[in-house]
C-alpha cells in the first residue's frame, strides 16, 4: 500500500515522468498540460509484468488530477485501490 510519502515531490514531476509499481499494478505519473493551458497529472496504469513500452495500449488505463498535493493524495488513493483489485 502507498502512501503519500511514497511519491514524489511536486517539483520532481515538473520535470520528469516517474514510473513505479505496487505488487502487480505497474503505474506512470507524469505532468500534462491541457489546451486551456491547466497543468494536470496523467496517471497510466498497466498490468505486470511489463514494462510501459512493453505493454499493448489497450491494457493500458489512463487518469487524471489535478496538479496539487490534493490531486497527488487522490493519486495515491486511485493507486491503492486498482492495486486491491489486480492483487487480490
Amino acid at each position: 500500500m502507498l502512501d503519500r510519502n511514497d511519491l514524489l515531490d511536486l517539483t520532481f514531476y515538473k520535470m520528469s515522468p516517474f514510473k513505479g509499481s505496487l505488487g502487480k499494478l505497474r503505474y506512470k505519473i507524469e505532468k500534462i498540460t491541457d489546451d486551456d493551458g491547466t497543468d494536470k497529472f496523467l496517471v497510466t496504469t498497466w498490468p505486470g509484468p511489463f514494462n510501459f513500452e512493453k505493454t499493448d495500449d489497450s491494457l493500458k488505463e489512463k487518469h487524471t488530477e489535478e496538479f496539487s498535493e490534493e490531486g497527488m493524495q487522490k493519486i495515491t488513493d486511485y493507486l491503492n485501490k486498482n492495486a486491491e483489485k489486480m492483487n487480490a
